[in-house]
């Protein structure tokens, strides 16, 4: 199984409820860009990946692997790790999704 920056990406903004505009411009990149990494037609720079970090905490890398990797690919040692950092990340974007929603409404 392929994994996809531009995907995670994408879902991110999706969960957060922000358009691509809106994502863009938080991101300082033209929205033109952004829509071609979440087409996966471009890579996002290591940059770009840090400014997600910055803006939301979210490490697309780790984040695409949790969303989309295959943990019975994993040693047999490492796969209940791998289910709890899953699991952790998800906590995370549930409440950045919570945060975002609360600006929204606040």
């Amino acid at each position: 199984m392929d994994i996809y920056l531009g995907q995670t990406a994408r879902k991110l903004r999706d969960s957060l409820g922000l358009t691509q505009r809106a994502a863009a411009d938080a991101l300082d990149i033209s929205f033109v860009h952004l829509c071609n990494i979440e087409k996966n037609r471009a890579a996002p720079s290591q940059a770009l990946i840090d400014k997600y970090r910055e803006l939301w905490g979210v490490d697309l890398y780790v984040l695409a692997w949790c969303s989309m990797g295959d943990n019975e690919k994993l040693p047999q040692a490492v796969r209940k790790s791998a289910g709890e950092l899953a699991k952790g990340w998800q906590q995370h974007v549930d409440s950045l999704i919570k945060q975002q929603r609360s600006k929204a409404h606040g």
